[in-house]
């Protein structure tokens, strides 16, 4: 059996999925081929296997055109994608099945995909509505994390029980094995707060809300502040993102723009509070119940909508005059929310916690005996 693991966005998605490669590849009769589009998708794979103690897989580059590297270059990441999955799809159809971990992989379909079974192992868990997420129904199997998800796709039919299957969160497993390599320590000995801001326009707080938030930080002696956007927050602007957002860099301020501890879940496992609005990383924060903050800059109207249904995590700011004093009073008030936060934990992520690396492997291996 042969299964090709396409990595088709930033390194990210090595922390979901490689060790499911790894776990199909240890099973009898299957032969595991990984295809990746950046080029430091390789060192994060050796370090995941490093840390799990596996061997390394055979591993291939997209082949790319002209077209695509300019794309790249001009940072249109999201049409280079496309160019890329269709320029390869002779060499894709060489295989008995294809791996993804993002709903883009359902186009492969109509751009000619016809041998290989098409496979969704489901990176992320959070519930904002993703522009993309109808291509689910293009898979043939689905890997969801917990009954959250399987239920969302399933009540809007995109799903079928039959092509579904919960596993569990195999980026756990990663973290289980890599968690001892790094601390985030700072100088004065404060624990530290993330913040963790989504890069889309529409629902970012860090566009009008950022600058005034380290400014607080640096005026109170509670917290250190960890900021560590979304990876995507800069795929544009030929790195002058990154560049004014390093200056607001200080003592007692740490800025990440593009680490491996972005993606491990390093920040997510040791910060003391979280501040966010809608990535999906607040999940893997309350892998440890504590307490949170949600930014809502723009007054959406987010009660009863199941796309901020974490926002009843804790404490909601919409004016920037009450951001300061509720992240001071987030420790005291987490005994509110805890209760909600470990309930919505187990739908998201079911249980066991560890494990579900081996769970997606078995899966995949059993659908494709039986398809």
């Amino acid at each position: 059996m042969k299964i090709a693991f396409i990595y088709i966005a930033e390194p990210y998605q090595c922390y979901h999925t490689a060790s499911v490669a790894s776990a199909l590849a240890a099973l009898p009769g299957h032969e595991v081929v990984e295809y990746y589009s950046f080029p430091e998708t390789v060192d994060h794979l050796r370090r995941i296997r490093q840390a799990l103690d596996v061997p390394d897989l055979p591993l291939k580059a997209f082949p790319k055109s002209l077209k695509a590297r300019l794309l790249k270059r001009a940072r249109r990441l999201d049409q280079e994608r496309l160019v890329v999955l269709r320029e390869n799809i002779a060499e894709l159809n060489q295989y008995d099945a294809v791996v993804a971990t993002e709903y883009t992989g359902g186009v492969l379909r109509e751009m000619g995909l016809s041998g290989p079974k098409l496979i969704l192992l489901m990176h992320g868990a959070g519930d904002r509505y993703v522009n993309d997420e109808h291509l689910v129904r293009e898979f043939d199997l689905t890997l969801v994390p917990g009954p959250k998800i399987a239920s969302y796709f399933q009540d809007k039919g995109l799903l079928q029980p039959e092509t579904t299957r919960i596993v569990g969160y195999p980026k756990f497993d990663v973290f289980e094995a890599v968690q001892r390599e790094k601390t985030v320590s700072f100088a004065n000995g404060r624990p530290f707060a993330l913040y963790n801001p989504h890069y889309q326009r529409k629902l970012t707080s860090a566009s009008g809300w950022m600058t005034p938030l380290i400014r607080g930080f640096k005026a109170q002696n509670d917290y250190n502040l960890v900021v560590a956007p979304h990876i995507k927050t800069f795929h544009r602007g030929f790195g002058i993102r990154e560049r004014q957002l390093k200056r607001q860099r200080s003592p007692e301020v740490m800025v990440d723009t593009g680490s491996s501890a972005m993606l491990d879940m390093t920040y997510t496992s040791q910060a003391a509070l979280y501040i966010g609005d809608v990535s999906s990383q607040v999940y893997e924060f309350l892998a440890i119940p504590r307490p949170c903050v949600f930014l809502n800059p723009r007054k959406l109207p987010w009660q009863d909508d199941p796309y901020f249904l974490h926002w009843m995590l804790g404490e909601v700011v919409e004016d920037l005059d009450d951001l300061m004093p509720a992240i001071a009073r987030a420790k005291e008030r987490h005994t509110v929310y805890r209760p909600a936060q470990e309930k919505l934990f187990r739908e998201t992520f079911g249980e066991p916690l560890l494990g579900a690396s081996q769970r997606a492997a078995d899966a995949i291996a059993q659908f494709m005996v039986a398809a």
